[in-house]
Parts: structure tokens; sequence; C-alpha cells
């Protein structure tokens, strides 16, 4: 089996990336008729505020500093503690798409070559984007359980 076209396999990368923003709008239609012990409860593991919390500190924190390093816009990560469940769900929502289209904008800024620069060991800019998008998926997984068992 050969491999995909590299332009093929960027673009359906950055679709996925994309996915979330969709989320998030859906999430804001539905938002304002979630109660804040529904997005804050924290008995099972993360709230749904620390979710889309741990998903902007991955991207603002490890995703974007490594891409933008392999652009030669060196940035350094920005380790800071926040209390996710005490900022307002609106601005959480407001953050995440900011966050996510930021490392959009440096993905689509890298060159085709830049997508086969290895990161580490064995691990390309379409491995650790792939990667990325699986921490996505599980943590939209435990959102999606978190509502639907606060109904």
């Amino acid at each position: 089996m050969t491999e995909p076209d590299p332009a093929r396999r960027r673009g359906a990368v950055l679709d996925q990336l994309r996915y979330l923003i969709d989320e998030i709008a859906a999430l804001r239609q539905i938002s304002p008729r979630l109660h804040e012990s529904q997005i804050t409860n924290t008995d099972r593991g993360p709230s749904v505020k620390q979710c889309y919390g741990a998903i902007i500190t991955r991207d603002r924190n490890k995703i974007l500093p490594v891409l933008k390093n392999i652009s030669g816009r060196k940035i350094a990560p920005k380790a800071l503690s926040v209390d996710w469940n005490s900022i307002p769900m609106k601005d959480i929502l407001v953050q995440v798409e900011s966050a996510r289209r930021s490392v959009i904008a440096a993905a689509e800024h890298l060159s085709m070559e830049a997508w086969s620069q290895q990161i580490t060991d064995g691990v390309d800019v379409y491995k650790f984007l792939l990667t990325a998008l699986q921490h996505d998926t599980d943590t939209l997984r435990t959102v999606a359980e978190r509502l639907y068992r606060s109904w």
C-alpha cells in the first residue's frame, strides 16, 4: 500500500484540527442551558471546563511552540496554573477556539517539506499532530460522557 499524497495528508490533518472549532460552535448553542454544576463537577475525574482547559494548555504550551520552532519562529511554552472551573464557560470556549486557530495557522504556515521533519525520534509533524488529534478525541469523549451523565 502506498503512502497518500503529502498534500492530501496535510489537508486531512488540517481538516481534523478544524473539527474542534466546529465542536465549539455546537457547544456554544447548548452552553447557556448548562448549569454550572454540570460543567464544574469533578466527582469522576476532570470537569468539562478542565477538559477544555487541557486542550487549551496542550495547544498553547506543547503544539504551538513545536510548530513555531520548526518554522524558525521560536517561542517558549508558558507554564501557567489555571483554575479552569473559575472561568466562565463562554470565555473558555473563546480560548479553545483562539488556541486552536493559532495551531492551525502555524501548521498551515509550514512548508510541505517541514511536515516530514522529525520532531523526535520517528515522530514527524504528521505523527505529532495525529497524536494531538487523538488527545482531542479522548478529551471530547470525556466531555460527552460528563455532559451525558449530568442530564
